[in-house]
Parts: structure tokens; sequence; C-alpha cells
């Protein structure tokens, strides 16, 4: 049984304020970390000397931390009854770790700073959106189990990630400045934070460890399927942010202000998709739509290898945009409904946790996998015949879950 204190923080603004600081943070939070995408190859290979799997450790490292530190934000958090001290506190310790990046000497250095700067990053992304589903969970707020609000955080999540993606022009002519633009965005969020950020009404919890993961898990084991569906959609961007990200810088000539662009171009589509499929959610369900809009991102995702033309990679990045905007927040929204009572910040840390480990495994698996397929085959079809595996993730997922259709449909109604 969880031990809860009386006390409550109060908040000034009330349950059914507005909170327009809260996903205004989650869209400037999200640049920092997409903005350096286009620049890895300066970052790893040019600078310091490292291969391809180099530049994917260079993303696994940050989602390891952001793995190992998800669960630990969330306890902490119900713990000490806040979310906005640790957000503060993170965001500015995030920024010191990214402008610090390309200082290191070597490259073992390198993935240990960038290993605590993903930890620091999850604090702070993983209790924003924590917030958010404080406010939908809130039964005293009018936005009580209206999906409005995790659609605007998913758009601007996402948003976010499309503008930062974008900004990799930044890098054009020095890499570096990414980084420091990066961390100077994080240090007045955090400062911001402090003073901006509404508190909300916070009950105190007992540390309970792995205890209360395991716990909410037995009592909505239906969990997993939003879950898994996080796990393996992060573990596919993975492809993108390695594989396909060197191919276009090495093989293609692209530019990081190109691949920035390329890779925005889905994230944008996401942002502009979220809220409207948030609300289709509440009047259809959001399964369906995860199912849908993972499907259509499935067969895209296993056409990218095939295409040398910018044409038809913004083609195939706009299905992918589509497919991602149609299923993100219809997933999040999933494991909010599903989460029991008491187990909001758990449940939120460890799905977006969770991703994170997609996020540390799809890099060096997309690496691994192709170059097995290239001393097999050929280089070409090593990139073609992992985009295949990739993409067959998705659609393989959607399958093996069908059957749970109706026991989702009643558990999501009973709790909510």
């Amino acid at each position: 049984m969880l031990k809860v204190s009386a006390k409550k923080e109060s908040s000034s603004l009330g349950a059914d304020s507005f909170p327009w600081i809260t996903l205004s943070f989650i869209f400037l939070a999200m640049l920092p970390v997409t903005m350096i995408v286009p620049v890895y190859k300066e970052i790893v290979k040019d600078r310091l000397g490292g291969t391809g799997y180099g530049v994917a450790w260079f993303q696994s490292s940050a989602m390891l931390g952001s793995f190992l530190f998800s669960p630990i934000a969330g306890w902490i958090s119900d713990k000490l009854g806040t979310r906005k001290k640790l957000i503060a506190i993170f965001a500015i310790v995030d920024a010191v770790l990214l402008a610090s990046l390309p200082f290191m000497p070597n490259i073992s250095s390198l993935f240990v700073l960038r290993f605590l700067e993903g930890g620091a990053h999850i604090f702070v992304i993983g209790l924003l959106l924590t917030c958010i589903a404080d406010k939908e969970k809130d039964q005293t707020s009018s936005f009580y189990n209206k999906g409005i609000l995790f659609g605007l955080a998913g758009t601007l999540l996402t948003l976010g990630g499309g503008v930062g993606q974008s900004l990799g022009f930044l890098g054009n002519k020095n890499p570096l400045l990414p980084f420091f633009v990066g961390g100077f965005i994080l240090l007045v969020l955090g400062i911001l934070s402090f003073f901006l950020l509404e508190e909300g009404n916070l009950k105190k919890l007992e540390w309970e460890g792995w205890q209360k993961t395991k716990t909410a898990l037995a009592l909505s084991p239906l969990l997993l399927v939003p879950i898994s569906f996080h796990f393996i959609d992060r573990f596919t961007v993975g492809y993108f942010l390695s594989s396909l990200n060197l191919h276009l810088r090495e093989d293609l000539g692209f530019s990081p202000g190109q691949v920035g662009g390329l890779f925005g171009v889905m994230f944008l589509l996401m942002s502009v998709l979220s809220l409207p499929a948030a609300l289709l959610s509440r009047k259809w369900n959001s399964i369906a739509l995860v199912w849908i809009g993972s499907f259509i991102y499935g067969i895209a995702q296993a056409s990218t290898g095939f295409l040398n033309t910018s044409s038809g990679l913004y083609l195939s990045m706009i299905a992918c945009g589509i497919g991602a905007g149609i299923m993100y927040v219809p997933a999040m929204r999933l494991a909010s409904s599903l989460a029991p009572s008491g187990f909001n910040a758990v449940v939120m840390t460890v799905f977006t946790g969770l991703g994170s480990l997609g996020f540390l495994l799809g890099p060096l698996v997309s690496i691994s996998v192709q170059e097995s397929f290239s001393r097999i085959y050929d280089k070409t079809l090593g990139l073609e015949f992992t985009g295949i595996l990739y993409g067959a993730l998705e659609v393989l997922l959607v399958l093996g879950t069908l059957p749970l259709l109706s026991k989702i449909l009643e558990k999501e109604k009973r709790l909510n």
C-alpha cells in the first residue's frame, strides 16, 4: 500500500488554469537535443576520428542515460511532491552538459558526458509531460480526460523536434554552434521554470523503487501495449538518426541543413497532426489510431533505403510524418488512460524512459544490421534491407496486438 501524506502542495493558479507555460517549455526543451543531430558526423567522426558505430553510440549513450534515470525522475518527483523544482534544476544541469560536449578530448569522455546529458534531459521532458498528465487525470479539472492537453503537448513536442532539426543549418559553417545555442535555450528554460511553472496539487508518496512500476503493471497489464508501441516507435527512429543520416551525408552528399530539413518535415507533420489525432481519439478510440499510424509509418520507413533523390526522400518523410502524427499522442493518451490512480508520474516517466531505451538500441542495431547485410550482399542492399526490417517491426506489432482490442477498450472504460 502507498503511504500518502495529508499535506498537499497548493496551486495559486488552480486546477482549471490553462498550462500554456508548461506546453511552451515542452517545445523549448526539444530544440536543443534535435538541433545537434545533423552535426553528429562532424563531432564524432571528423573531430574525434570515430566510426559509424561511434555516431550510433553518441545517440545511444544519451538514451541510456534517459532510460536509467527516467524512473528515478518519477519516483523522486512523487516522493518530494514537486515537479517544477526538479525541472528547473536539471534543465540548468543539462545546459552545462550539452554546451560542454564539443570540448571532450576523446570518444570515451564524450560518451560519458553524453550519458549524463541524456539523464538530465529526461528529468526535464519526462516531468514536463507528467505535468500535462496530471492535468488530464485531475478529476477537478475541466481538462479531465479530454485529450486536448495531450494533443497540444504532442504537437509542441514534435514541433520542437521539427524546428530543432531544421535549425541544423546552424552547423553548416560551425558545427559547435548548435551545442552552444541549445545550451543557452536550456539555461533560460531552467531559470524561468523556477518562477513560471505551476506546481499543481501533488501528494507526497513514499519511495518504493521498482516495486511501484511492478504494481502499476500488475494493476493494469495492458499498459504494456502503448509502452511497446512507444518503444518500437523510438527504436525505429534510430535508423533515421544513424544509418540513413550517414547515408545522406556521406553517400548522397547532403549538408547538415539539408538533412535537418528532411528530418524536420517528418517532425513538423507529426506536430500538425498530433492535436487532431488526440481529439479524434476521444470520439473513436486511441488504439485504433495507434494501429493505423504505425502501419503507415512502417510501410513508409521500409521504402527509404530504395530512394536516392530529394523528391523521393521527402515523399517518404511526409508519409512517415503522417503515420507518426496519427499514432504518437494516442499512444501517450492510452498509457495515461490505463494508468491506475496514483501512478501517473511513474507510468509517464516509464513510458518516456522505455522510449529512450528504444532510442538507445535503435541506432546501434541499425548500424550492426546494415553492416551485416552489406557484408553478405553489398552496401546499397545493406541500407535497403535495414529499412525494410525496421519498418516491418511496426507492422508486426500492429498485427500482434489486434486481438487485444476488446480488452483494451473495456479496461480503459473501467479506469476512466
